[in-house]
């Protein structure tokens, strides 16, 4: 659950862009992250990344970075994220 669900606060469509994040992050690991730790200490902490971050792409580490922002107000936008991915097209087509 996004952070703000977790703290029983009011919340919208910021909470799809942080489960985006963490199924990615399930797609890249093979599980969910830190399945093998005390659930209630795992959501107090937010402390969500890859197990080996180098083993992945930049690519991948920054969409990660952008979903899973513990404030709300920072997480990117589903518009953000695809204009990303758009320019990133852009820019491989071009080389």
């Amino acid at each position: 659950m996004a952070p703000e669900v977790v703290r029983g606060e009011a919340y919208g469509p910021e909470v799809d862009i942080w489960s985006l994040g963490i199924v990615g992050l399930e797609m890249a690991e093979g599980e969910a992250p830190y399945q093998r730790e005390a659930r209630l200490r795992v959501r107090r902490s937010f402390k969500w990344g890859l197990s080996n971050p180098r083993q992945h792409s930049p690519l991948l580490r920054d969409f990660l970075r952008c979903c899973l922002q513990v404030d709300k107000y920072r997480r990117w936008s589903a518009q953000e994220l695809l204009q990303v991915r758009k320019s990133k097209v852009a820019q491989r087509s071009v080389s």
